[in-house]
C-alpha cells in the first residue's frame, strides 16, 4: 500500500499515495483529496486508526459514510492490493 497508485489512463479516476503515515486518495483529474486514512502497521498487518472524507461539495458529493467506507475498501482492493 505504501507504493500507492498512479493512474495509467484517463479512465482511472484515482491517484493514491502514502506520506507520513497517511494514505491519501485524490481524484486524478481535479487533484482534489477525497479520502485520508492514517495507518498503523504491525507484524500482524495494517489497520486504520483514523480517517476522514471530504465534505467539500465542489469536489465531492458524498452519498453517506457507509458508501464512503465501501468505496475506500474497493479502491484499496482494486488499486493497491491487486
Amino acid at each position: 500500500m505504501r507504493k500507492g497508485h498512479i493512474p495509467q489512463d484517463m479512465d482511472d479516476k484515482w491517484f493514491i499515495f502514502f506520506e507520513n503515515g497517511w494514505l491519501y486518495f485524490h481524484r486524478s483529474r481535479t487533484g482534489a483529496c477525497i479520502y485520508g486514512l492514517r495507518l498503523d502497521g504491525s507484524p500482524h498487518g495494517v489497520r486504520v486508526i483514523e480517517g476522514w472524507v471530504s465534505r467539500d461539495r465542489e469536489h465531492y458529493n458524498s452519498p453517506g459514510i457507509e458508501q464512503d467506507k465501501k468505496m475506500v475498501q474497493q479502491l484499496i482492493g482494486s488499486r493497491l492490493l491487486a
